[in-house]
């Protein structure tokens, strides 16, 4: 997923033995970027609300289809953003 996200634009914090990723969001308003994506049912967690504004976390505890699902959405976010 990192290197998805990564090829995507997104700037990708390698995580050491945690369960979330957490990327800077491709918008200053992370919590705008929340709801963007909640849009298309891509759930994630605006920094902001753990004192991390500008960045968003993402569970990595889904499996393998909800992760294939929402890179495309990502992808498009990114772009969108541009």
């Amino acid at each position: 997923m990192i290197e998805s996200l990564r090829a995507s634009g997104y700037d990708v914090h390698s995580p050491e033995g945690t369960f979330y990723l957490l990327p800077r969001s491709p918008i200053e308003d992370d919590m705008a970027f929340t709801e963007q994506l909640a849009k298309d049912k891509v759930f994630i967690l605006p920094g902001t609300l753990v004192e991390m504004p500008g960045w968003f976390r993402i569970s990595i505890t889904g499996n393998d289809d909800m992760v294939e699902r929402a890179l495309p959405v990502f992808e498009r976010a990114a772009k969108a953003s541009r």
